[in-house]
């Protein structure tokens, strides 16, 4: 059971998102609030690589999602054209610190983390691949 998307890498991508998710969860039985998570895991993604995947480029590039839900176990898998960035490698945020003495940053990679239950992440083929695992509940049965 799988889906996939192929989007443009801009800041419109997240409107075809969207729906691509909403269909994804309401088509396996899954709980409506797994679509938020979803979709929060891939904005972060989106975002980081509209903003800091092409400095070199004028044009945006191109990102694909797929989705694949095999019992209780939610995979997902993001493959981009951007500059090679690990997002798994950065330190988490020390969120124990005073705001103002807080380096900026990481805070969205944090929520990513905290999201998943594994995290990946390769350089294959000049692309970024991130893969993504959560277990989620079981999906209902008419």
């Amino acid at each position: 059971m799988q889906s996939r998307l192929v989007i443009r890498s801009d800041s419109s991508a997240m409107r075809e998102v969207d729906a691509f998710v909403t269909g994804f969860v309401r088509e396996h039985g899954m709980a409506p609030d797994e679509a938020s998570r979803i979709l929060i895991l891939l904005e972060e993604l989106i975002t980081n690589l509209v903003k800091y995947g092409y400095p070199d480029r004028a044009e945006c590039g191109r990102a694909e999602i797929v989705l694949a839900l095999d019992g209780g176990r939610l995979e997902i898998e993001f493959i981009d054209d951007g500059r090679e960035f690990d997002p798994l490698v950065g330190p988490p945020p020390n969120l124990e610190a005073q705001l103002e003495t807080r380096t900026p940053g990481g805070l969205g990679l944090h929520i990513l983390r905290s999201l998943t239950d594994e995290a990946r992440y390769e350089r294959r083929n000049g692309n970024n691949v991130i893969r993504l695992s959560r277990i989620v509940a079981p999906p209902k049965r008419p």
